[in-house]
Formats: C-alpha cells, sequence, structure tokens
C-alpha cells in the first residue's frame, strides 16, 4: 500500500512541487515526471529524508528539463490518448493482449526469438519494455495506436531479447522487419499517434 505526501523543494532557483510516495515493496528511489508536469518521487522504507533531498537534488538538471520539455510541448493537451481512464484499461487489456500476441508471433516468424510471456500494463511513460528474462511488457494504449506504430513497438521490443541495447546491431535487427522505424520512432515521440 502507497502512502503520498505533497512537498516542495528548490531546484535551479525554481519552487517545485512534488508527490513523495513511500512503498514497502520498492528497493531503491525512484522519481517520474508526467507529462502534465507532475513530479513523483517513490521512496523505499527505511530511508532518511536527508537521503531523498540528496538524490533529487542530484537529478535537478533533468528534473527541470523534463517539466519544461512537458510544458513547452503541450503533451497532454496534444495527446489524444491523455484521457483514458483505469476503466478503459480493464475494459481493453484482454484485446491488446490478444492483438500484441498475434503481432508478435507474425514478427518473431523472422526472428525466431524465445520470450517467455507477456504483460500488459498501465504505463505512464512507455510503450513497452523487456526484461533479461525474457518477459516483454506492452502498454495498453498500443491497442490505439496506428498498425505502424504499434508494430513498431512491438518489434523495438521483440528485438531487445537479441540486443538489451540501443546499439546499431539493435537498430539493424528492428530495421529488417520496419525499415521506416526511424520516422516512426519520431511520430511516436512527438504525439503524431494515427
Amino acid at each position: 500500500m502507497l502512502i503520498a505526501e505533497k512537498k516542495q523543494i528548490i531546484l535551479l532557483k525554481q519552487n517545485i512541487s512534488y508527490t513523495l510516495k513511500f512503498s514497502r515493496q520498492a528497493k531503491r528511489l525512484r522519481l517520474a515526471v508526467y507529462p502534465n508536469g507532475d513530479l513523483v518521487i517513490t521512496q523505499p522504507k527505511n530511508m532518511s529524508t536527508r537521503s531523498v533531498d540528496s538524490f533529487i537534488k542530484s537529478k535537478e538538471a533533468w528534473i527541470i528539463d523534463k517539466i519544461n520539455y512537458f510544458k513547452n510541448h503541450k503533451v497532454v493537451e496534444n495527446n489524444p490518448l491523455s484521457h483514458l481512464t483505469r476503466r478503459d484499461y480493464l475494459n481493453k487489456r484482454e484485446a491488446t493482449r490478444a492483438l500484441v500476441s498475434e503481432r508478435l508471433e507474425y514478427y518473431n516468424n523472422f526472428y525466431n526469438f524465445k520470450y517467455k510471456n507477456i504483460n500488459i500494463r498501465d504505463q505512464k511513460t512507455r510503450w513497452g519494455s523487456c526484461s533479461r528474462q525474457g518477459v516483454l511488457n506492452f502498454n495498453y494504449r498500443l491497442f490505439y495506436l496506428s498498425e505502424p506504430l504499434r508494430d513498431y513497438v512491438i518489434v523495438h521490443e521483440l528485438c531487445h531479447l537479441k540486443e538489451f541495447n540501443h546499439s546499431l546491431n539493435f537498430w539493424d535487427l528492428v530495421s529488417k522487419t520496419i525499415p521506416d522505424f526511424k520516422e516512426l520512432r519520431k511520430n511516436l515521440k512527438s504525439g503524431q499517434l494515427f
């Protein structure tokens, strides 16, 4: 169970509000800046306030950069998926799983990589991820993307099974089935989702 409190800190001479969440499960400090500009810090139990403040200060340039980026790019206003709720996630999770499974099978006929299982999640900042154990995680919002963008995300994570990085070898793997990946990646980052 998470307990949260609102706090403030001075970063690069700016007064920044943030939410501090306390988690029994967290093994390390985590921070996230969301598209609406919210800064959220997740703190494991048994960690001092001084350690948390020091951690935030060590990341202040990155935090301010992200907050300014989202403010300048108006991601929330321009993102047609920003209104989706927990109910949307519950309604679309299994449909997304079926869709992702079908496309993974299609593309893996080419790659022939081994993976353990597929998780569909309600993630705020990621379209997908791949663990070193071969678990593929996907954001349920993939359901709403155009087919080329959706396939790009799926192939991207599939290729991480072979190359757990973003090296030239990794992008060469992606380009074998998604030759226009650079344009699709740019569209995804800029919010051109359909």
